[in-house]
């Protein structure tokens, strides 16, 4: 009778200490993925492969162009093409502005020694050797110079700001030229891996499949789905427990963030016991170590919350 009191006792114990253990976490499914989540680039519809600049496992750089498209070689022509009259029309332009300040320059010197001649027979205007006529034509001559000036003085206004807007087109047909080559060839948004490449020479580029998956492996995350019961546990800085056959050990990491959005799951348990359709919310877990993580990305793993 001890003895059954005391397997009793000691079977309560251990219900009584799971109880507390359950109450203190919370489990739920989760993916793995990079941090920055998974990103998919497609080429313009239209276009077709030409070549795979990357290979799988590859790291690139933002900018970085993954792929080059059937539109590719006349993008950089069209480029080298508008850089060249860019580079023509400067110059041109910059001739014909030096030409009208030469021009306002002289007629400005002009202008200047009528002016002089004017102001000598003006100031001997009453002298007898002094004729009317004479002290017209200089009045003439110094009326037309300062109309030329002024006429001068207009040209040289026109032709700089006819350079700046024939210089403004030239760069627009550059600006052009450059995003029909971007478009040519899909780039890196960010700094990542390369995760999946889709892309085969000769294939359209465009379509419903996309030509790369990638993602800044770097850091790693876990997106759990916390059933809707459970989830007002949950909060930014509690630490969680990643498990899953195919890592060597547990993994640790700290809830970072947690949606607002309740949908239904999208991870089916393996158990058969539990609910196939749930409404969930994710908590996204930040994880202490990248590897091997960092080589599982999408893998289904089991998450426990401490709370």
């Amino acid at each position: 009778m001890k003895h059954a009191s005391f397997l009793r006792l000691s079977l309560a114990s251990v219900l009584l200490a799971a109880g507390l253990h359950a109450a203190d976490t919370v489990s739920a499914l989760g993916r793995v993925l990079p941090k920055s989540g998974i990103i998919d680039l497609s080429g313009p519809p239209g276009d077709t492969v030409s070549e795979i600049l990357v290979t799988e496992g590859d790291w690139v750089q933002p900018g970085q162009p993954l792929v080059r498209l059937s539109s590719t070689a006349g993008a950089v022509n069209r480029l080298k093409q508008a850089e060249a009259d860019l580079t023509a029309t400067r110059a041109s332009t910059a001739k014909d502005i030096e030409i009208a300040r030469a021009r306002l320059a002289t007629v400005a010197t002009e202008t200047k020694f009528a002016q002089g001649r004017y102001d000598r027979i003006a100031a001997a205007r009453d002298s007898e050797f002094v004729s009317p006529d004479q002290i017209e034509d200089r009045t003439l001559g110094k009326q037309t110079a300062e109309l030329k000036l002024a006429q001068t003085t207009q040209n040289l206004d026109l032709a700089i700001n006819e350079a700046a807007k024939t210089v403004r087109a030239a760069e627009a047909d550059v600006a052009a030229a450059k995003a029909q080559l971007a478009a040519s060839e899909v780039r890196s948004p960010i700094k990542a891996r390369i995760l999946k490449i889709r892309a085969r020479a000769g294939a359209p580029a465009g379509g419903r499949a996309e030509l790369f998956k990638i993602g800044d492996t770097s850091g790693m995350i876990v997106v759990a789905e916390v059933y809707e019961s459970d989830i007002l546990k949950v909060k930014a800085g509690q630490k969680a427990v990643v498990t899953s056959s195919a890592l060597p050990k547990k993994m640790t990491g700290t809830v970072i963030g947690v949606s607002n959005i309740v949908f239904r799951n999208n991870i089916e348990s393996m158990d058969p016991n539990s609910t196939t359709q749930g409404r969930v919310v994710e908590a996204t877990i930040r994880m202490d170590e990248n590897e091997p993580l960092d080589r599982l990305v999408f893998l289904q793993v089991d998450v426990s919350i401490s709370l």
